[in-house]
């Protein structure tokens, strides 16, 4: 079961990172550099800390553990397209608002 649970992370993984490549491509043409560095570090945190959760999670799955991140899974993958332009376009807005902050 948790070999299972493993790849079937390393799947999902997979699909998430092919999806938030396309979605970043249509960002990346209309963003500055400066905010797709700050962008690009602050991917790197979530999926490293997504990752260390996930290895967590196939670990040491208690059952309502697995059935809740079935759950969210069979959420994620219905809606993941508005989930990941939603979630670069809060980034970039909070980058956005950042740099112009500093600016002052």
């Amino acid at each position: 079961m948790k070999q299972r649970t493993v790849e079937k992370a390393s799947l999902i993984a997979d699909q998430v990172r092919e999806t938030a490549e396309q979605a970043a491509r249509l960002v990346r043409d209309d963003t500055p550099d400066s905010v797709l560095d700050k962008t690009a570090q602050a991917a790197t945190q979530v999926w490293d800390g997504a990752t260390r959760a996930g290895q967590y999670a196939a670990d040491m799955p208690p059952d309502p553990l697995l059935e809740r991140a079935d759950q969210a899974a069979r959420a994620t993958r219905g809606n993941r397209t508005p989930l990941l332009v939603a979630g670069a376009a809060i980034i970039t807005l909070v980058l956005v608002r950042r740099s112009r902050a500093r600016r002052r």
